[in-house]
């Protein structure tokens, strides 16, 4: 697993409002950072995987990247929308203007957009974008 794919699995498994909210996969919340998540996987569950755009961010001092990602939420069509909002809620407020504890990096900025309504036949879905800045400071002779 990628540093950035660790650091959101670790914000997002690591806490109990949306634990209690998602279903559960080997005994952990069920928070997929591979796309698609296993077939065996019941709703409701989030999938945090892939980046949607990564650009450069680099500045006279620092090496960095720009990186959007989306995290896409899904629980089961049963009538009520009460449960895919109260997830997609959750997961906003746990990104949006949080600092990630990346690995080799420092986040700059998380800045979440969403949730935007992605249902189907049978699962309603919901995305929040978020857009993380993040840098490496450039070591001298670098």
């Amino acid at each position: 697993m990628g540093a950035i794919t660790e650091a959101l699995y670790e914000r997002l498994a690591g806490d109990l409002t949306l634990a209690g909210l998602l279903a559960t996969y080997g005994g952990e919340p069920a928070v997929f950072s591979t796309d698609p998540p296993p077939g065996d996987a019941t709703l409701p569950y989030v999938v945090a995987a892939g980046h949607v755009s990564q650009e450069a961010y680099d500045t006279k001092t620092t090496r960095g990247l720009t990186v959007r990602r989306d995290v896409r939420c899904y629980a089961k069509a049963d009538g009520s929308v009460e449960t895919i909002e109260a997830i997609a809620e959750q997961v906003w407020a746990l990104l949006h203007r949080y600092t990630l504890a990346i690995v080799g990096y420092e986040t700059w900025v998380v800045e979440c957009t969403g949730p935007i309504r992605a249902d189907d036949d049978d699962a309603y879905g919901r995305v929040i974008t978020a857009r993380m800045v993040i840098v490496k400071t450039v070591e001298e002779g670098s």
